[in-house]
């Protein structure tokens, strides 16, 4: 989904494509957010995805909210394990 929506959609404010990513990934997010896709970070692109789930996920989800930065402390977490 992330790839396919490409650079252009990734930052840009559009309400079609934030519900569309709402819709699809709100289950994986919570997960991610309790913690229980810690696994994912085993691999580089699970790595990847997580950081997508905790940092951009909630940018786009919950624009002009502090949750929209809850889980910045553990996208934190994963970046650096990542690149260590």
């Amino acid at each position: 989904f992330w790839r396919d929506a490409g650079a252009q959609r990734w930052f840009k404010k559009d309400e079609a494509f934030d519900a569309d990513f709402r819709t699809r990934f709100m289950t994986a997010h919570e997960a991610a957010a309790r913690g229980e896709l810690v696994h994912w970070a085993a691999t580089a692109e699970g790595t990847l995805a997580l950081l997508i789930l905790l940092d951009q996920f909630p940018r786009n989800s919950f624009r002009g909210t502090a949750r929209m930065f809850a889980t910045d402390p553990m996208a934190r977490n994963v970046a650096r394990a990542g690149l260590a």
